[in-house]
């Protein structure tokens, strides 16, 4: 017959349901922020457990048998101890939204939630013991003891501290996220300050699942607007780079050039005229590109931009390929500004001209493109203090980062060139 208790239990699976799709979704969520998605995981596989527990509790109180009392003190001793484990966890995951990144953090507050936690975990373990919060009776029942508001109280003074950082910190996030971390100290405490007085129902327990629908809903809003910023702020870089590769000194310098060819050699006009035409296709396709290209095409593209160069320098632009691997990916115009870094501040500025050298390497965890020149050189000390670091480099570094997990590092020296490497991951 359904009964209040089997609309309770039914509840509480239904919770325990919820939060395990969730954090499926969670888990299968890739472009959330790491620290937030695991502490958020965390959470939602915690509640999941301490509903289920409760579901369980209730459904097996007053079995019969050796096999019954098993089952009342197990899974009771679960819904407590699961309950300061969720405090934890859901603490990790308010901090990780308050104050990750961020060198302004409250520690003795911080830390204060976790040691009451623990507190209160311990308490838990010793009530096995002590009956200190609840006691089983002879026919598999469970009670409270005198001492049960304690298992109430601890949990709401690490919630009322976390209720206190959120108050603090409530205009560096967002309303959305403001009212779902809120959600799961308010509505825990009037359901604990009523089953104080009040027994016969889980209140805090599905307070508690109420709260993590909000806290997941919320997520995944947060989540779908920050890919949204990403995809717009990657468009943006797209664009950026491809300015910062037609340089206006660049278009004019080739122009200029290609003039005189017109009365010099017209030939070799016409063959510049054509490199000039695919150097600039290949930056605007740029834009198009929403994800890394084969290394044999960026290198094409290199290759364009160096026959421009050679006709404008003569001799004094030379280029030595060490090409070991081509079968890899790399975003678009990530080799081009290390090339043209090496042309105009390395090896044309040096008296007699230079050689550029582009190699690659397949190593045994990532693949190293090498881009090394023989030319001036610089202070890398004097330019990390004045901040001069080229915006085309800059953008290459973060592509790198964001499209393949890979890294940009320069050396250089005054008199000795420079060396400009990139490590991408084989995977």
């Amino acid at each position: 017959m359904f009964n209040r208790q089997s609309l309770h239990i039914a509840l509480l699976l239904w919770g325990c349901i919820f939060s395990l799709i969730a954090a499926l979704c969670m888990f299968m969520s890739k472009n959330f922020d790491k620290h937030k998605r695991r502490w958020l995981l965390v959470t939602l596989c915690n509640c999941a457990a301490l509903l289920c527990s409760d579901a369980i509790a209730w459904g097996v109180r007053g079995k019969p048998g050796s096999a019954g009392y098993a089952a009342v003190v197990i899974s009771n001793f679960l819904v407590f101890s699961l309950s300061d484990i969720l405090l934890m966890s859901y603490h990790g995951y308010l901090c990780c939204c308050l104050y990750y990144g961020k060198k302004r953090r409250r520690v003795k507050r911080i830390r204060a939630v976790y040691v009451i936690a623990a507190i209160a975990l311990l308490l838990v373990v010793l009530s096995q013991f002590t009956n200190l919060y609840y006691y089983i009776d002879v026919n598999n029942f469970y009670h409270r003891s005198p001492g049960h508001v304690l298992s109430m109280v601890l949990p709401m003074i690490g919630m009322l501290i976390d209720l206190s950082l959120i108050i603090e910190e409530r205009r560096n996030i967002s309303k959305r996220l403001f009212i779902s971390l809120i959600s799961y100290m308010i509505l825990p405490i009037l359901a604990d300050s009523v089953q104080i007085f009040y027994y016969g129902i889980s209140l805090t327990n599905i307070a508690i699942s109420i709260s993590m629908i909000l806290l997941f809903v919320v997520a995944m809003i947060e989540q779908n607007e920050n890919l949204a910023q990403k995809e717009k702020e990657a468009a943006d870089l797209r664009i950026s780079v491809m300015i910062s590769q037609i340089a206006p000194h660049f278009i004019y310098n080739a122009l200029t050039s290609i003039q005189e060819m017109c009365d010099t050699d017209p030939k070799e006009a016409g063959e510049t005229i054509g490199e000039f035409a695919e150097y600039l296709r290949g930056n605007l396709e740029s834009l198009n590109l929403d994800g890394p290209i084969p290394f044999g095409r960026e290198l094409r593209h290199v290759q364009t931009y160096l026959a421009i160069e050679k006709k404008r320098f003569g001799d004094r632009v030379n280029v030595v390929y060490d090409i070991e691997d081509d079968e890899f990916l790399l975003p678009a115009l990530a080799l081009q500004p290390l090339v043209e870094n090496a042309v105009k501040h390395g090896i044309c500025k040096k008296k007699g001209g230079g050689t550029i050298t582009i190699q690659t390497r397949r190593e045994e965890n990532d693949i190293r493109i090498i881009v090394s020149d023989d030319g001036i050189g610089f202070d890398m000390q004097k330019v990390k203090e004045e901040d001069r670091i080229h915006i085309g480099i800059e953008n290459t570094r973060k592509r790198l980062q964001d499209m393949c997990g890979g890294t940009l590092s320069l050396q250089s020296a005054p008199g000795s060139g420079t060396k400009a490497v990139i490590l991408l991951p084989q995977e």
